[in-house]
């Protein structure tokens, strides 16, 4: 990376980079592995955004008695 940048530079500034960068610590690489282990990578269960409103709440329940009622009134249906 450094080796692009200097063609740009003065050769002062040139020199001094590189002993710069001759001192400065190379980033050791990670010793951790990549996957953890110990970590479930899939996501939890999401919480329902509002609660049901009963344990058996249905909402084309109400709307087939209602059809079924009507039937049942107007003789289409015994």
């Amino acid at each position: 990376m450094i080796d692009t940048l200097l063609p740009f530079l003065p050769s002062g500034a040139q020199a001094a980079l590189r002993r710069l960068a001759a001192r400065w610590p190379s980033r050791p690489a990670r010793a951790e592995p990549v996957i953890r282990l110990d970590h479930d990578p899939r996501p939890g269960p999401m919480t329902p955004l509002l609660p049901p409103a009963a344990l058996n709440d249905n909402p084309l329940q109400a709307v087939h008695e209602a059809v079924e009622r009507d039937l049942r009134a107007s003789g289409h249906l015994r």
